[in-house]
């Protein structure tokens, strides 16, 4: 297992976790993060989360949608909330999201699934007219969450705390990577930022076995060309090894 190369792809400070996790389990991490994330900065935008935040008490439900999200809103709410607002149903979308906020503090809960899907399935039962839903995430995130909640009767607001961004790599860090095995990768922004790269240096890789945490970035994959994708049904690391324990094994 020591000469099973997987490359990660995930964006700091989660990459360096999972690739710490896979060394202490013998196997060989490559580290590639195909996202950049950075916490939005500037006068105009500090006072608008300051003031979404501060007022954050009025919603029924706040929904984070990834751990970065969780991890830049608790520093936030550090901040502005000594206490936090009490009546607020706290959702991480994901264990990996909600057991960040857990840690932070905010008594969270969690989805059975690991994607919006899964949770709209989950709240079916619930009636959320007139409910005020706050979707705590990075700029320019998916709507479809937001747009199936209004269906149902929610009044939606957003919260953006980080951008994405693409990393920059040159053809001599694709030159000076090692054989992979097997490729990790965690949402349909990261996957399509590695697609681009490796059409571009490393064509090949489309035939490796890929990873994908979703049906709907897994459809994603085979439309960019990847030819042997496999959907690993979540994208933290315990959904990912499981699903790499078949590979490990042919």
């Amino acid at each position: 297992m020591e000469n099973y190369r997987i490359l990660i792809t995930r964006p700091e400070p989660e990459n360096s976790v999972t690739c710490n996790t896979l060394s202490s389990i013998g196997l060989s991490p490559v580290s590639l993060p195909m996202l950049e994330i950075q916490a939005l900065q500037g006068e105009d935008e500090e006072a608008k989360i300051r003031s979404q935040i501060f007022n954050i008490d009025e919603f029924h439900y706040v929904i984070f949608v990834s751990k970065n999200a969780a991890r830049y809103a608790a520093e936030w709410l550090d901040t502005c909330w000594p206490m936090l607002p009490e009546k607020i149903h706290w959702i991480g979308i994901g264990q990996g999201t909600t057991n960040a906020l857990i840690r932070e503090g905010i008594p969270a809960l969690s989805n059975p699934g690991h994607t919006s899907e899964a949770l709209l399935d989950w709240l079916k039962p619930v009636k959320m007219s007139g409910q005020k839903v706050l979707i705590v995430r990075g700029v320019g995130g998916r709507t479809e969450l937001g747009d199936k909640l209004k269906e149902k009767g929610a009044k939606i607001s957003y919260l953006s705390l980080y951008e994405r961004k693409k990393p920059e790599y040159h053809a001599q860090t694709f030159f000076m990577l090692p054989d992979i095995n097997l490729i990790w990768v965690t949402s349909g922004e990261n996957l399509s930022n590695l697609s681009e790269y490796v059409s571009q240096y490393k064509p090949e890789w489309k035939a490796l076995p890929i990873l994908t945490p979703s049906l709907r970035v897994n459809q994603q994959a085979i439309n960019m060309g990847w030819i042997n994708a496999s959907c690993a049904d979540g994208a933290d690391d315990n959904s990912l090894l499981k699903a790499t324990e078949f590979y490990i094994g042919k």
